[in-house]
């Protein structure tokens, strides 16, 4: 098996005539998971039948569940373990990595390519195991020794575009495919739902060199309520509560919502009611993209090349490698998608 060579060409030499079972390794982020469903669909659309597992952060795992071809997720809960360590998140911990590696997989494909998901993919049992080379593992070479075969990223493609680039080399997908993360509507809409003048901001990031600056919001924020349009803004810690409160605080009454903390299948509705999001490099901006909403992202520390829109004329980005977008180029690009 491991005399393979990338592109896989299944049904020849040591590999079956087609994969009937895989595990993905993408343990995280939100924007991550959700860039990694359109691969998924291709996989399903090329091998029909095939039992797709995926293994994730357990803060993650309501993504790859909506994906209708994922049989079985594998919430594993890292953070958890690695913030508290408690007795209790260890034992669950181990209970999940006792069913892994009670299954037996085909192919163990890993678009994640870290240290943490490479244990993750070493722990689990197949034959075939696909990573990144050592020179793409994120800054963590040691992890490309836990694949028996190399993906070289290609330069310029990240995101969405990537991981499908990675998922042809693996399992002869179609990328003439159209971009499909094949999330149900179920969990997006409503019954009975009508899109409003609302727009959400997403202002919140797992890093805070993702951060636009506050004073960009609030000015921006000012703007948008001054055209008639209501804000709705959300959080997930104290931190991000602050600024949300910070960020509408010179608002009229009634303008603008903080809404209580949601799970992440709470907050699909209310982005795909939204007339507009606008967001930093965070997962809600990636679902905006994913729900065909219109989209701003605003990208700081990060590149817009991260970011892979559904409809690319649905979307605008601004910024990006250390520069920040000016608050009169995100309202140009409010202007042009409202």
């Amino acid at each position: 098996m491991t005399r393979a060579q990338l592109p896989l060409r299944w049904g020849q030499g040591a590999l079956p005539s087609a994969p009937q079972r895989m595990l993905l390794v993408q343990l995280s982020a939100m924007g991550d998971q959700v860039q990694t469903l359109p691969a998924v669909s291709d996989i399903a659309a090329r091998w029909p039948g095939i039992e797709i597992d995926w293994a994730v952060d357990a803060r993650f795992a309501d993504i790859p569940r909506l994906h209708p071809a994922v049989r079985h997720v594998f919430a594993l809960p890292l953070k958890a373990v690695q913030q508290q360590r408690s007795l209790a998140e260890l034992r669950e911990l181990r209970a999940v990595l006792r069913a892994l590696r009670a299954e037996r997989y085909d192919l163990i494909w890993d678009p994640h390519s870290v240290l943490k998901s490479a244990i993750i993919s070493r722990l689990a049992r197949s034959a075939l195991r696909v990573g990144y080379r050592a020179q793409d593992c994120g800054g963590e070479p040691l992890a490309a020794r836990a694949y028996h075969l190399h993906f070289a990223r290609p330069v310029g493609l990240h995101g969405t575009e990537g991981r499908r680039v990675f998922a042809q080399a693996v399992l002869d997908t179609d990328l003439h495919r159209p971009v499909d993360y094949a999330i149900d509507q179920r969990y997006a809409r409503e019954p009975g739902a009508t899109e409003a003048d609302t727009v959400f901001l997403a202002h919140g990031a797992s890093k805070p060199e993702k951060l636009w600056p506050l004073d960009h919001w609030q000015a921006l924020s000012a703007r948008l309520v001054q055209a008639g349009l209501r804000l709705q803004l959300t959080w997930g810690n104290a931190a991000e509560q602050e600024r949300a409160q910070r960020i509408i605080a010179a608002l009229p009454p009634g303008s603008a919502q903080i809404l209580d903390r949601r799970s992440l299948l709470d907050m699909l509705p209310v982005i795909a009611q939204s007339r507009l999001v606008v967001g930093v490099d965070t997962g809600f901006t990636h679902l905006a993209a994913a729900l065909r909403r219109p989209v701003v992202g605003l990208f700081v520390s990060t590149g817009p090349e991260l970011f892979t829109p559904t409809s690319p004329h649905l979307a605008r980005t601004l910024g990006g490698g250390g520069v920040t977008p000016s608050i009169d180029a995100a309202w140009q690009a409010v202007e042009e998608l409202r």
